[in-house]
């Protein structure tokens, strides 16, 4: 029995590390796909795990009017966005949105730093979105973030 205890401990331990390392190696497209992901489901702890802890944001639109670069701004901004995304989705589970970036450029600015571009569209809306990710020890985050709509045409 100790022995079992003992192999489950260590199996645990090694899928943990693999896991680890995974995030470490993951390209920032696969970064990208996460932050889609969980802004779709709007699961909040994975969204902000997708954030280095001092980041910045370029708000859209709302009563912000200014960078956002505190905490509890990018907290207090961001959860109001999730609550209305839910509100208006329609739906009573996941995924709340559907998101499909279009035009998506990656590029690469140095071996630790990539800008990412796309837009979304919405009816009538055209999302633009700049995501700016850095290599840190965990693996690729989002440092930088500025979000602009426009009504197409």
């Amino acid at each position: 029995m100790v022995a079992l205890l003992a192999m489950a401990t260590s199996q645990t331990m090694v899928a943990q590390e693999q896991r680890s390392a995974d995030q470490r190696t993951a390209s920032v497209e696969e970064a990208l796909s996460a932050f889609v992901t969980a802004f779709d489901n709007l699961d909040w702890q994975a969204f902000r795990n997708c954030f280095r802890n001092h980041r910045d944001y370029f708000p859209s639109g709302g009563s912000y009017t200014k960078l956002i670069d505190s905490p509890e701004q990018f907290e207090k901004a961001w959860l109001g966005i999730f609550e209305r995304i839910k509100k208006s989705s329609g739906r009573t589970s996941l995924p709340y949105m559907n998101l499909h970036p279009l035009d998506l450029r990656v590029e690469k600015l140095s071996e630790e730093v990539v800008l990412i571009t796309f837009h979304l569209v919405d009816r009538a809306t055209v999302s633009r979105r700049t995501l700016i990710f850095k290599r840190e020890p965990d693996g690729w985050k989002i440092v930088h973030i500025h979000t602009s709509n426009i009504t197409a045409p």
